[in-house]
């Protein structure tokens, strides 16, 4: 898979807001109404950074990488059209493998992922990540248990 990962840009970050996931994953669709706040938050300097995932077609997905207590977290994202037909694996992977690189970070990774999501949960179990504990949260009004993962 060779692709180009990029600092996510504002026109990116406007896609990826949009994206609709279809059932059982309409969760991960981010509503309208909060979409202002997540553009705001991705370009915030909070040290959480986004990197857009592209082919040379379009954006196909997307990195978020965070230092919560010096431990790396990893989030992702593939296009709703190209989830499910077998491209996850090699893409989290690649996620992976360009964190490590980019931060020079050779430490534990973790992320969370949300308990309903099974196919994801078996994706990051190929990986090598195992479940090391749940969190409680509210995603946009409806409460949600996360798992948390993590790898090495």
């Amino acid at each position: 898979m060779n692709h180009d990962i990029h600092p996510m840009s504002q026109e990116e970050a406007r896609a990826y807001l949009n994206w609709q996931y279809p059932a059982p994953y309409t969760f991960y669709n981010i509503p309208a109404a909060d979409q202002a706040e997540e553009l705001q938050a991705i370009f915030a300097d909070n040290q959480d950074d986004y990197f857009a995932v592209s082919d040379e077609e379009q954006m196909i997905g997307m990195y978020e990488y965070s230092f919560p207590d010096g431990m790396m977290e990893f989030g992702l994202g593939l296009r709703p059209e190209l989830t499910g037909h077998g491209r996850g694996l090699q893409f989290a992977q690649a996620g992976l493998d360009f964190g490590r690189k980019h931060y020079a970070y050779r430490g534990p990774i973790t992320l969370l992922v949300a308990d309903f999501n099974q196919r994801a949960r078996h994706l990051y179990g190929q990986l090598g990540f195992v479940e090391v504990g749940q969190e409680q949260a509210d995603a946009y009004g409806t409460p949600v248990t996360f798992v948390r993962m993590q790898l090495g």
